[in-house]
Protein backbone atom coordinates (compact mmCIF):
# COMPACT_ATOMS: atom_id res chain seq x y z
CA UNK A 1 0.00 0.00 0.00
CA UNK A 2 1.21 3.68 -1.02
CA UNK A 3 2.34 5.64 2.75
CA UNK A 4 -0.67 7.42 3.54
CA UNK A 5 -0.07 11.02 4.91
CA UNK A 6 -2.36 12.67 7.38
CA UNK A 7 -0.44 16.05 7.53
CA UNK A 8 0.10 18.72 5.45
CA UNK A 9 2.30 18.08 3.25
CA UNK A 10 3.84 20.97 0.17
CA UNK A 11 4.77 18.03 -1.85
CA UNK A 12 1.06 16.70 -2.06
CA UNK A 13 0.06 20.26 -3.07
CA UNK A 14 2.10 20.37 -5.78
CA UNK A 15 1.21 17.33 -6.93
CA UNK A 16 -2.33 17.76 -6.85
CA UNK A 17 -1.67 21.14 -8.89
CA UNK A 18 -0.51 19.05 -11.39
CA UNK A 19 -3.83 17.48 -12.28
CA UNK A 20 -6.15 18.33 -15.22
CA UNK A 21 -9.51 19.59 -14.18
CA UNK A 22 -12.46 17.35 -15.64
CA UNK A 23 -15.43 18.13 -17.46
CA UNK A 24 -18.43 19.29 -15.53
CA UNK A 25 -21.26 16.56 -15.52
CA UNK A 26 -24.22 17.30 -18.37
CA UNK A 27 -25.81 14.20 -18.16
CA UNK A 28 -29.84 14.08 -18.09
CA UNK A 29 -31.74 13.82 -15.08
CA UNK A 30 -34.84 11.80 -13.97
CA UNK A 31 -37.91 12.44 -15.47
CA UNK A 32 -41.02 10.45 -16.44
CA UNK A 33 -41.21 7.43 -17.54
CA UNK A 34 -37.54 6.49 -16.26
CA UNK A 35 -35.09 5.72 -18.54
CA UNK A 36 -32.48 4.33 -16.45
CA UNK A 37 -32.43 2.05 -13.06
CA UNK A 38 -35.66 0.14 -14.82
CA UNK A 39 -36.75 -3.31 -13.68
CA UNK A 40 -35.76 -4.74 -16.95
CA UNK A 41 -32.38 -3.34 -16.09
CA UNK A 42 -32.29 -3.90 -13.15
CA UNK A 43 -33.13 -8.20 -13.55
CA UNK A 44 -29.89 -7.80 -16.21
CA UNK A 45 -26.60 -8.62 -15.43
CA UNK A 46 -25.36 -5.46 -17.54
CA UNK A 47 -23.04 -2.99 -15.86
CA UNK A 48 -25.10 0.32 -16.45
CA UNK A 49 -23.48 3.96 -17.17
CA UNK A 50 -22.46 6.52 -14.56
CA UNK A 51 -25.88 8.45 -14.40
CA UNK A 52 -27.31 11.26 -12.01
CA UNK A 53 -28.10 10.66 -8.92
CA UNK A 54 -31.40 12.25 -9.30
CA UNK A 55 -31.96 8.72 -10.51
CA UNK A 56 -32.09 7.10 -7.15
CA UNK A 57 -34.14 9.35 -5.62
CA UNK A 58 -37.74 8.67 -5.09
CA UNK A 59 -39.48 11.25 -7.79
CA UNK A 60 -42.16 13.41 -7.37
CA UNK A 61 -44.93 10.81 -8.98
CA UNK A 62 -44.03 7.99 -7.26
CA UNK A 63 -46.95 6.29 -5.29
CA UNK A 64 -46.66 4.53 -2.07
CA UNK A 65 -45.06 0.52 -2.17
CA UNK A 66 -47.33 -1.97 -3.38
CA UNK A 67 -45.59 -4.48 -0.82
CA UNK A 68 -44.18 -4.42 2.50
CA UNK A 69 -40.47 -5.20 2.65
CA UNK A 70 -38.79 -6.72 6.37
CA UNK A 71 -35.89 -9.23 6.04
CA UNK A 72 -31.91 -9.39 5.19
CA UNK A 73 -30.43 -8.88 2.29
CA UNK A 74 -26.89 -10.97 1.68
CA UNK A 75 -24.13 -9.79 -0.77
CA UNK A 76 -21.72 -11.60 -2.20
CA UNK A 77 -17.92 -10.38 -3.43
CA UNK A 78 -18.82 -8.77 -6.49
CA UNK A 79 -15.62 -6.91 -8.61
CA UNK A 80 -16.16 -3.24 -8.79
CA UNK A 81 -16.17 -1.27 -11.66
CA UNK A 82 -13.25 1.60 -9.83
CA UNK A 83 -11.19 3.82 -12.68
CA UNK A 84 -8.07 5.38 -11.43
CA UNK A 85 -4.68 5.68 -12.15
CA UNK A 86 -2.89 3.03 -10.75
CA UNK A 87 -3.26 -0.14 -9.51
CA UNK A 88 -5.58 -1.57 -7.10
CA UNK A 89 -4.63 -2.41 -3.99
CA UNK A 90 -5.42 -5.69 -2.62
CA UNK A 91 -9.36 -5.91 -2.33
CA UNK A 92 -9.91 -1.88 -3.38
CA UNK A 93 -11.77 -3.31 -6.32
CA UNK A 94 -14.13 -6.13 -4.68
CA UNK A 95 -17.29 -4.97 -3.26
CA UNK A 96 -17.87 -6.79 0.00
CA UNK A 97 -19.99 -9.93 1.28
CA UNK A 98 -22.32 -8.64 4.26
CA UNK A 99 -25.56 -9.31 5.26
CA UNK A 100 -28.35 -6.07 6.46
CA UNK A 101 -31.36 -6.65 8.00
CA UNK A 102 -34.05 -4.05 6.51
CA UNK A 103 -37.59 -2.50 7.98
CA UNK A 104 -40.01 -0.47 6.09
CA UNK A 105 -42.14 1.64 7.51
CA UNK A 106 -44.12 4.61 6.10
CA UNK A 107 -42.05 5.02 3.30
CA UNK A 108 -38.87 4.67 4.81
CA UNK A 109 -36.50 1.43 4.69
CA UNK A 110 -34.90 1.32 8.31
CA UNK A 111 -31.57 -0.78 8.45
CA UNK A 112 -31.51 -2.90 12.04
CA UNK A 113 -27.58 -2.61 11.89
CA UNK A 114 -27.27 0.91 12.79
CA UNK A 115 -22.96 1.21 12.95
CA UNK A 116 -20.65 -0.37 10.51
CA UNK A 117 -21.16 -3.99 9.11
CA UNK A 118 -17.49 -5.27 9.39
CA UNK A 119 -17.28 -7.83 6.41
CA UNK A 120 -17.01 -10.69 8.68
CA UNK A 121 -14.03 -13.73 7.63
CA UNK A 122 -14.34 -12.65 3.86
CA UNK A 123 -11.10 -10.30 3.88
CA UNK A 124 -10.55 -10.52 0.41
CA UNK A 125 -12.32 -6.66 -0.16
CA UNK A 126 -10.72 -3.72 1.68
CA UNK A 127 -13.79 -2.39 2.68
CA UNK A 128 -16.66 -2.41 5.02
CA UNK A 129 -20.04 -0.30 5.09
CA UNK A 130 -22.54 1.57 6.87
CA UNK A 131 -25.96 1.09 5.43
CA UNK A 132 -28.32 4.36 6.39
CA UNK A 133 -32.03 5.03 5.95
CA UNK A 134 -33.71 5.07 2.62
CA UNK A 135 -36.67 4.59 0.94
CA UNK A 136 -39.75 2.37 -0.62
CA UNK A 137 -42.43 3.66 -3.62
CA UNK A 138 -43.64 2.67 -6.41
CA UNK A 139 -43.99 3.56 -10.07
CA UNK A 140 -46.24 3.35 -12.32
CA UNK A 141 -43.82 1.77 -14.97
CA UNK A 142 -42.68 -0.81 -12.47
CA UNK A 143 -46.14 -3.19 -12.98
CA UNK A 144 -45.56 -5.54 -9.78
CA UNK A 145 -42.60 -4.42 -8.65
CA UNK A 146 -41.96 -2.62 -6.04
CA UNK A 147 -38.75 0.26 -5.90
CA UNK A 148 -36.24 0.90 -3.18
CA UNK A 149 -33.08 2.93 -2.64
CA UNK A 150 -30.54 3.09 0.10
CA UNK A 151 -27.26 5.04 1.34
CA UNK A 152 -24.61 3.01 1.58
CA UNK A 153 -21.29 4.33 2.82
CA UNK A 154 -18.41 1.90 2.03
CA UNK A 155 -15.22 2.76 4.41
CA UNK A 156 -11.68 1.11 4.48
CA UNK A 157 -10.43 -0.66 7.20
CA UNK A 158 -7.30 1.76 7.68
CA UNK A 159 -7.67 5.44 7.58
CA UNK A 160 -11.40 5.70 7.34
CA UNK A 161 -11.73 7.24 4.03
CA UNK A 162 -15.36 7.35 3.14
CA UNK A 163 -17.09 6.85 -0.28
CA UNK A 164 -20.88 7.53 -0.75
CA UNK A 165 -22.80 5.69 -2.35
CA UNK A 166 -26.55 5.05 -3.21
CA UNK A 167 -28.15 1.37 -4.25
CA UNK A 168 -31.25 0.65 -6.26
CA UNK A 169 -33.20 -2.00 -6.51
CA UNK A 170 -36.80 -3.40 -7.23
CA UNK A 171 -38.83 -6.01 -5.38
CA UNK A 172 -41.44 -8.45 -4.84
CA UNK A 173 -42.82 -9.85 -1.39
CA UNK A 174 -40.38 -12.84 -1.90
CA UNK A 175 -37.58 -11.65 -3.91
CA UNK A 176 -35.38 -8.79 -5.50
CA UNK A 177 -34.21 -8.11 -8.84
CA UNK A 178 -30.21 -7.31 -9.11
CA UNK A 179 -29.01 -4.36 -7.08
CA UNK A 180 -27.11 -1.54 -8.85
CA UNK A 181 -24.30 0.89 -6.56
CA UNK A 182 -23.02 3.60 -7.47
CA UNK A 183 -20.60 6.17 -5.80
CA UNK A 184 -19.89 9.88 -6.87
CA UNK A 185 -18.64 11.51 -4.15
CA UNK A 186 -15.67 10.74 -1.30
CA UNK A 187 -13.24 11.56 1.38
CA UNK A 188 -10.49 9.34 0.20
CA UNK A 189 -6.61 10.79 -0.32
CA UNK A 190 -6.46 12.45 -3.09
CA UNK A 191 -2.85 12.54 -3.73
CA UNK A 192 -3.11 8.89 -3.79
CA UNK A 193 -5.46 8.80 -7.00
CA UNK A 194 -7.96 7.19 -4.35
CA UNK A 195 -10.57 9.28 -5.88
CA UNK A 196 -12.63 8.08 -8.50
CA UNK A 197 -16.43 6.77 -9.40
CA UNK A 198 -17.36 3.51 -8.06
CA UNK A 199 -20.10 0.80 -9.97
CA UNK A 200 -21.25 -2.19 -9.69
CA UNK A 201 -24.25 -4.37 -10.48
CA UNK A 202 -24.97 -6.89 -7.58
CA UNK A 203 -26.22 -9.87 -8.98
CA UNK A 204 -26.19 -12.63 -6.69
CA UNK A 205 -27.93 -10.76 -3.82
CA UNK A 206 -30.67 -13.01 -1.94
CA UNK A 207 -33.49 -11.31 -0.14
CA UNK A 208 -34.60 -13.54 2.82
CA UNK A 209 -37.93 -12.25 3.89
CA UNK A 210 -38.06 -12.56 8.03
CA UNK A 211 -40.73 -10.65 10.41
CA UNK A 212 -37.95 -9.58 13.03
CA UNK A 213 -39.04 -9.80 16.13
CA UNK A 214 -37.53 -6.11 17.89
CA UNK A 215 -39.26 -4.56 14.76
CA UNK A 216 -40.91 -2.18 16.73
CA UNK A 217 -38.00 -1.10 18.58
CA UNK A 218 -35.90 -0.96 15.48
CA UNK A 219 -38.58 1.23 14.06
CA UNK A 220 -39.28 3.48 17.38
CA UNK A 221 -35.78 4.15 18.04
CA UNK A 222 -35.66 5.43 14.48
CA UNK A 223 -38.26 7.50 14.62
CA UNK A 224 -37.15 8.71 18.23
CA UNK A 225 -33.15 9.54 16.37
CA UNK A 226 -34.58 11.23 13.73
CA UNK A 227 -36.93 13.38 15.69
CA UNK A 228 -33.84 14.93 17.75
CA UNK A 229 -31.75 16.07 14.67
CA UNK A 230 -31.59 19.82 13.98
CA UNK A 231 -33.34 21.20 11.98
CA UNK A 232 -31.83 22.05 7.93
CA UNK A 233 -32.79 25.17 5.88
CA UNK A 234 -30.92 25.19 2.61
CA UNK A 235 -27.69 27.50 3.28
CA UNK A 236 -29.40 30.36 0.98
CA UNK A 237 -31.93 31.13 3.49
CA UNK A 238 -29.06 32.96 5.07
CA UNK A 239 -27.05 33.25 2.24
CA UNK A 240 -29.16 34.91 -0.71
CA UNK A 241 -26.45 36.48 -2.45
CA UNK A 242 -24.34 33.16 -2.30
CA UNK A 243 -20.97 34.57 -1.31
CA UNK A 244 -20.68 31.23 1.01
CA UNK A 245 -21.99 28.54 -2.11
CA UNK A 246 -19.53 30.18 -3.88
CA UNK A 247 -17.04 29.08 -1.55
CA UNK A 248 -18.51 25.45 -1.33
CA UNK A 249 -18.95 25.48 -5.27
CA UNK A 250 -15.30 26.19 -5.97
CA UNK A 251 -14.03 23.72 -8.93
CA UNK A 252 -10.88 22.01 -7.96
CA UNK A 253 -9.34 19.05 -9.19
CA UNK A 254 -13.55 16.63 -9.60
CA UNK A 255 -15.78 19.13 -9.94
CA UNK A 256 -17.63 18.35 -6.63
CA UNK A 257 -14.58 18.85 -4.31
CA UNK A 258 -16.70 19.54 -1.75
CA UNK A 259 -18.69 17.11 0.05
CA UNK A 260 -20.40 18.68 2.78
CA UNK A 261 -20.90 22.37 3.59
CA UNK A 262 -22.92 23.60 6.16
CA UNK A 263 -23.29 26.68 8.51
CA UNK A 264 -24.68 26.48 12.13
CA UNK A 265 -26.25 29.21 13.86
CA UNK A 266 -27.23 28.30 17.27
CA UNK A 267 -28.88 24.95 16.60
CA UNK A 268 -29.74 25.16 13.54
CA UNK A 269 -28.21 24.09 10.53
CA UNK A 270 -27.83 25.32 6.91
CA UNK A 271 -26.96 23.52 4.21
CA UNK A 272 -25.28 23.62 1.35
CA UNK A 273 -26.81 21.35 -1.56
CA UNK A 274 -24.34 18.47 -1.61
CA UNK A 275 -23.17 17.89 -5.03
CA UNK A 276 -21.54 14.92 -5.96
CA UNK A 277 -19.43 14.42 -9.85
CA UNK A 278 -23.16 13.48 -10.68
CA UNK A 279 -25.45 15.47 -9.50
CA UNK A 280 -26.87 16.35 -5.56
CA UNK A 281 -26.85 13.41 -3.56
CA UNK A 282 -30.07 12.13 -2.90
CA UNK A 283 -29.83 11.35 1.15
CA UNK A 284 -27.38 14.51 2.16
CA UNK A 285 -28.12 13.86 6.31
CA UNK A 286 -27.12 10.05 5.75
CA UNK A 287 -23.85 11.06 4.05
CA UNK A 288 -20.44 9.91 6.20
CA UNK A 289 -17.46 11.76 5.75
CA UNK A 290 -14.06 10.73 6.21
CA UNK A 291 -12.71 13.75 8.30
CA UNK A 292 -8.89 12.51 8.62
CA UNK A 293 -7.36 14.24 11.53
CA UNK A 294 -10.84 15.83 12.74
CA UNK A 295 -11.03 13.07 14.66
CA UNK A 296 -8.11 14.24 16.70
CA UNK A 297 -10.32 16.79 18.07
CA UNK A 298 -14.04 15.24 17.02
CA UNK A 299 -13.13 12.27 18.96
CA UNK A 300 -10.05 12.51 21.28
CA UNK A 301 -10.47 15.98 22.84
CA UNK A 302 -14.29 15.25 23.24
CA UNK A 303 -13.15 11.72 25.05
CA UNK A 304 -9.89 13.55 27.08
CA UNK A 305 -12.60 16.60 28.10
CA UNK A 306 -15.21 13.96 29.24
CA UNK A 307 -12.87 12.33 31.18
CA UNK A 308 -11.72 15.27 33.28
CA UNK A 309 -15.20 16.21 33.76
CA UNK A 310 -16.01 12.96 35.50
CA UNK A 311 -12.79 12.36 37.07
CA UNK A 312 -11.61 15.59 37.38
CA UNK A 313 -9.41 18.13 35.38
CA UNK A 314 -6.18 16.60 37.32
CA UNK A 315 -6.50 13.22 34.71
CA UNK A 316 -4.37 16.01 31.72
CA UNK A 317 -1.74 15.70 34.53
CA UNK A 318 -1.88 11.74 34.76
CA UNK A 319 1.55 10.19 33.06
CA UNK A 320 1.22 7.96 30.19
CA UNK A 321 3.57 5.61 31.45
CA UNK A 322 1.68 4.80 34.44
CA UNK A 323 -1.01 3.60 32.34
CA UNK A 324 1.06 1.73 29.08
CA UNK A 325 2.98 -0.90 30.18
CA UNK A 326 5.20 -0.91 26.90
CA UNK A 327 6.15 2.49 27.21
CA UNK A 328 6.85 1.95 31.51
CA UNK A 329 10.29 1.61 31.09
CA UNK A 330 11.03 3.84 27.83
CA UNK A 331 13.15 7.02 28.18
CA UNK A 332 11.74 9.15 25.78
CA UNK A 333 7.84 8.79 27.50
CA UNK A 334 9.19 9.78 30.86
CA UNK A 335 7.54 12.51 32.63
CA UNK A 336 5.07 12.74 28.90
CA UNK A 337 1.13 13.51 30.42
CA UNK A 338 -1.78 13.02 28.95
CA UNK A 339 -1.94 16.42 27.93
CA UNK A 340 1.45 16.69 26.19
CA UNK A 341 -0.43 13.47 24.34
CA UNK A 342 -3.82 16.00 23.24
CA UNK A 343 -1.04 18.96 22.69
CA UNK A 344 1.56 17.07 20.44
CA UNK A 345 4.40 18.27 23.15
CA UNK A 346 5.66 14.79 23.91
CA UNK A 347 9.41 15.08 23.03
CA UNK A 348 8.73 11.66 21.40
CA UNK A 349 10.26 10.30 17.81
CA UNK A 350 7.48 10.82 15.38
CA UNK A 351 5.93 12.84 12.35
CA UNK A 352 3.53 11.89 9.59
CA UNK A 353 6.01 10.49 7.59
CA UNK A 354 5.39 6.22 6.37
CA UNK A 355 8.13 5.34 9.12
CA UNK A 356 6.51 7.12 12.05
CA UNK A 357 2.71 6.28 10.76
CA UNK A 358 1.79 4.19 7.95
CA UNK A 359 4.48 1.19 9.18
CA UNK A 360 3.60 1.96 12.98
CA UNK A 361 -0.09 2.83 13.06
CA UNK A 362 -2.18 2.52 9.97
CA UNK A 363 -0.75 -1.48 8.99
CA UNK A 364 -0.91 -2.41 12.52
CA UNK A 365 -4.37 -4.33 13.22
CA UNK A 366 -4.48 -4.43 17.26
CA UNK A 367 -3.98 -2.25 19.85
CA UNK A 368 -1.02 -4.35 21.46
CA UNK A 369 0.63 -4.28 17.94
CA UNK A 370 0.50 -0.68 17.37
CA UNK A 371 1.64 0.05 21.03
CA UNK A 372 4.42 -1.96 21.04
CA UNK A 373 5.33 -0.24 17.11
CA UNK A 374 4.97 3.10 18.92
CA UNK A 375 7.25 2.18 21.50
CA UNK A 376 10.57 0.87 18.98
CA UNK A 377 10.70 4.68 18.17
CA UNK A 378 13.23 6.87 20.19
CA UNK A 379 13.31 10.37 21.39
CA UNK A 380 14.17 13.49 20.08
CA UNK A 381 15.99 16.53 21.95
CA UNK A 382 12.80 18.15 23.23
CA UNK A 383 11.51 17.60 27.05
CA UNK A 384 8.05 16.81 27.26
CA UNK A 385 5.90 20.27 27.00
CA UNK A 386 8.37 21.75 25.54
CA UNK A 387 7.85 22.42 21.70
CA UNK A 388 4.77 21.28 19.70
CA UNK A 389 5.68 18.40 16.85
CA UNK A 390 2.91 16.84 15.04
CA UNK A 391 2.67 12.99 14.91
CA UNK A 392 -0.70 10.84 15.05
CA UNK A 393 0.86 8.28 16.69
CA UNK A 394 0.30 10.36 19.95
CA UNK A 395 -3.56 10.01 19.65
CA UNK A 396 -3.18 6.54 19.91
CA UNK A 397 -1.03 6.64 22.74
CA UNK A 398 -3.05 8.53 24.61
CA UNK A 399 -6.33 6.29 23.47
CA UNK A 400 -4.90 3.60 25.02
CA UNK A 401 -3.66 5.15 28.64
CA UNK A 402 -6.84 6.36 28.97
CA UNK A 403 -8.42 3.03 28.60
CA UNK A 404 -6.18 1.79 31.34
CA UNK A 405 -6.73 4.69 33.88
CA UNK A 406 -10.89 4.09 32.79
CA UNK A 407 -10.23 0.08 34.02
CA UNK A 408 -8.21 1.08 36.87
CA UNK A 409 -11.49 3.87 37.96
CA UNK A 410 -14.01 1.24 36.61
CA UNK A 411 -12.75 -2.36 36.82
CA UNK A 412 -12.04 -4.69 34.04
CA UNK A 413 -13.72 -4.32 31.06
CA UNK A 414 -15.01 -0.97 31.29
CA UNK A 415 -14.18 0.55 27.78
CA UNK A 416 -13.72 4.71 27.69
CA UNK A 417 -15.74 4.91 24.71
CA UNK A 418 -18.60 3.52 26.40
CA UNK A 419 -18.46 5.92 28.44
CA UNK A 420 -18.34 8.70 26.19
CA UNK A 421 -20.65 7.07 23.96
CA UNK A 422 -23.34 6.97 27.14
CA UNK A 423 -22.92 9.76 28.89
CA UNK A 424 -22.06 12.31 25.66
CA UNK A 425 -23.22 11.35 22.59
CA UNK A 426 -26.41 9.56 23.19
CA UNK A 427 -27.33 13.11 25.21
CA UNK A 428 -26.62 15.14 22.48
CA UNK A 429 -27.91 12.75 19.90
CA UNK A 430 -24.96 11.54 17.75
CA UNK A 431 -25.25 8.36 19.21
CA UNK A 432 -24.62 6.50 15.81
CA UNK A 433 -21.18 9.12 15.42
CA UNK A 434 -18.60 6.05 13.68
CA UNK A 435 -14.76 5.91 14.97
CA UNK A 436 -12.40 3.48 13.28
CA UNK A 437 -11.19 0.79 16.12
CA UNK A 438 -8.27 -1.32 16.24
CA UNK A 439 -9.54 -4.79 15.09
CA UNK A 440 -8.50 -7.82 17.47
CA UNK A 441 -7.46 -10.90 16.42
CA UNK A 442 -9.97 -12.55 19.36
CA UNK A 443 -13.11 -10.55 18.56
CA UNK A 444 -12.77 -8.38 21.42
CA UNK A 445 -13.61 -4.55 21.17
CA UNK A 446 -10.74 -2.26 19.94
CA UNK A 447 -9.65 1.11 21.46
CA UNK A 448 -10.66 3.68 19.06
CA UNK A 449 -7.45 4.75 17.34
CA UNK A 450 -8.71 8.60 18.08
CA UNK A 451 -5.60 10.05 15.56
CA UNK A 452 -7.67 9.50 12.10
CA UNK A 453 -10.97 7.27 11.37
CA UNK A 454 -13.94 9.83 12.18
CA UNK A 455 -16.97 9.23 9.90
CA UNK A 456 -19.17 12.07 11.08
CA UNK A 457 -23.01 12.95 9.49
CA UNK A 458 -23.91 16.23 9.15
CA UNK A 459 -25.95 15.99 12.81
CA UNK A 460 -23.24 14.54 14.04
CA UNK A 461 -20.71 16.79 13.45
CA UNK A 462 -22.62 19.77 14.24
CA UNK A 463 -23.92 18.26 17.64
CA UNK A 464 -20.00 17.56 18.90
CA UNK A 465 -19.00 21.49 17.33
CA UNK A 466 -22.39 22.81 19.11
CA UNK A 467 -21.59 21.26 22.16
CA UNK A 468 -17.62 22.38 21.98
CA UNK A 469 -18.81 26.08 21.61
CA UNK A 470 -20.94 25.85 24.21
CA UNK A 471 -18.19 24.92 26.41
CA UNK A 472 -19.09 21.33 27.33
CA UNK A 473 -22.84 22.15 28.35
CA UNK A 474 -25.73 21.00 26.80
CA UNK A 475 -29.43 21.83 27.86
CA UNK A 476 -27.96 22.48 31.50
CA UNK A 477 -25.98 19.69 31.99
CA UNK A 478 -22.12 20.20 31.82
CA UNK A 479 -20.67 16.68 29.95
CA UNK A 480 -17.08 17.97 29.24
CA UNK A 481 -15.05 20.08 31.67
CA UNK A 482 -15.77 23.34 31.15
CA UNK A 483 -12.12 24.39 32.11
CA UNK A 484 -10.35 22.16 29.21
CA UNK A 485 -13.13 23.17 26.18
CA UNK A 486 -12.56 27.03 27.51
CA UNK A 487 -8.42 26.61 27.20
CA UNK A 488 -9.19 24.47 24.24
CA UNK A 489 -10.76 27.92 22.44
CA UNK A 490 -8.44 30.44 24.04
CA UNK A 491 -10.98 31.54 26.61
CA UNK A 492 -8.20 31.28 29.46
CA UNK A 493 -5.28 32.80 30.26
CA UNK A 494 -3.27 29.61 28.33
CA UNK A 495 -1.38 30.74 25.64
CA UNK A 496 -1.17 26.74 24.34
CA UNK A 497 1.99 25.71 21.31
CA UNK A 498 3.41 27.59 18.59
CA UNK A 499 3.36 25.59 15.52
CA UNK A 500 5.18 25.20 12.59
CA UNK A 501 2.34 27.39 10.65
CA UNK A 502 2.90 31.34 10.79
CA UNK A 503 0.35 32.55 13.54
CA UNK A 504 -1.13 29.22 14.13
CA UNK A 505 -1.68 28.43 18.05
CA UNK A 506 -1.97 24.76 19.09
CA UNK A 507 -4.15 23.93 22.13
CA UNK A 508 -5.63 20.35 23.30
CA UNK A 509 -5.81 19.56 19.64
CA UNK A 510 -7.52 23.17 18.10
CA UNK A 511 -5.62 24.89 15.77
CA UNK A 512 -6.29 28.85 16.56
CA UNK A 513 -5.35 31.83 14.37
CA UNK A 514 -6.75 35.68 13.69
CA UNK A 515 -8.23 36.61 10.67
CA UNK A 516 -8.80 39.89 9.27
CA UNK A 517 -12.23 40.89 8.41
CA UNK A 518 -12.01 44.23 8.03
CA UNK A 519 -9.48 47.10 8.96
CA UNK A 520 -11.92 47.41 12.11
CA UNK A 521 -12.24 43.99 13.16
CA UNK A 522 -9.95 41.02 13.59
CA UNK A 523 -11.89 37.43 15.06
CA UNK A 524 -10.14 34.68 16.91
CA UNK A 525 -10.71 31.35 14.75
CA UNK A 526 -10.57 27.75 16.71
CA UNK A 527 -10.69 24.60 14.32
CA UNK A 528 -10.19 21.13 13.72
CA UNK A 529 -8.11 20.84 10.80
CA UNK A 530 -7.71 17.71 8.71
CA UNK A 531 -5.90 15.88 5.69
CA UNK A 532 -7.29 17.30 2.83
CA UNK A 533 -8.63 20.43 4.17
CA UNK A 534 -11.36 19.14 6.32
CA UNK A 535 -12.68 22.10 8.02
CA UNK A 536 -14.73 22.79 11.40
CA UNK A 537 -14.57 26.14 12.11
CA UNK A 538 -16.08 27.75 15.52
CA UNK A 539 -16.85 31.73 15.35
CA UNK A 540 -17.60 34.04 16.92
CA UNK A 541 -21.39 34.35 18.82
CA UNK A 542 -21.27 30.02 18.17
CA UNK A 543 -21.15 30.37 14.58
CA UNK A 544 -19.97 26.93 13.32
CA UNK A 545 -18.83 26.09 9.75
CA UNK A 546 -18.19 22.41 8.23
CA UNK A 547 -16.21 22.05 4.93
CA UNK A 548 -15.26 18.80 4.54
CA UNK A 549 -13.25 17.56 1.27
CA UNK A 550 -10.34 16.14 0.10
CA UNK A 551 -8.67 18.28 -2.54
CA UNK A 552 -6.31 20.77 -0.13
CA UNK A 553 -8.21 24.46 -0.72
CA UNK A 554 -7.23 26.05 2.90
CA UNK A 555 -8.67 29.02 1.81
CA UNK A 556 -9.55 29.50 5.72
CA UNK A 557 -9.65 33.40 6.05
CA UNK A 558 -12.06 33.40 2.77
CA UNK A 559 -14.18 31.15 4.27
CA UNK A 560 -14.44 33.12 7.24
CA UNK A 561 -15.15 36.50 5.89
CA UNK A 562 -17.79 34.93 3.03
CA UNK A 563 -19.51 33.95 6.49
CA UNK A 564 -19.34 37.66 8.21
CA UNK A 565 -20.51 38.71 5.45
CA UNK A 566 -24.03 37.65 5.82
CA UNK A 567 -23.48 36.78 9.91
CA UNK A 568 -22.18 39.33 12.06
CA UNK A 569 -19.06 38.30 13.55
CA UNK A 570 -17.80 41.80 14.61
CA UNK A 571 -19.60 44.08 17.06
Amino acid sequence: MKPYLIGICLVLLISACARSEPAPWNGPKLSWPRDQLTVAQLQADELLPLIDMSYFAKPAWATEAAHHFSGSVSFVETALTFPKNRAAYAGEDIFPAFSVDLIAHEGTLIPVQTGPIVAGGQRNSFWDVIVGPGRVWQEETDDEWSRASLPLSMIDRYMGQVRNCVAAFTYQPDTISNIYLQCSQETADFNDNSGGDLRVMLAESVYQPTNFLNAEQVIAEHIQHQARRLAVLPLNTIDPDGHIGAYFNKSLWTNASTSLGAVVVGEQIYLHPPRTRHGVYPYPNEMRHGVWSVTKSMAGALALFYLAERYGDAVFDELVTAYVPALADHSAWQGVTFAHTLNMATGTEGSEAAEHLLNILVLARTAEESINNIARLGDYPESPGEQYNYASTNLFVLSYAMQSYVEEQEGPGVYYWDLVHENVLKPIGAEYFTLRHTLESDGSQGLPILAYGAMPTLDEAAKIAVLMANEGEYKGQQLLSREKVREALGRSDWAGYATDERGVTYRHSFRSRLVRISNLCTVDVHYMLGYGANLVLLLPDDVVVLRFMDEFDFALDDLTRRVAKQIPLCR
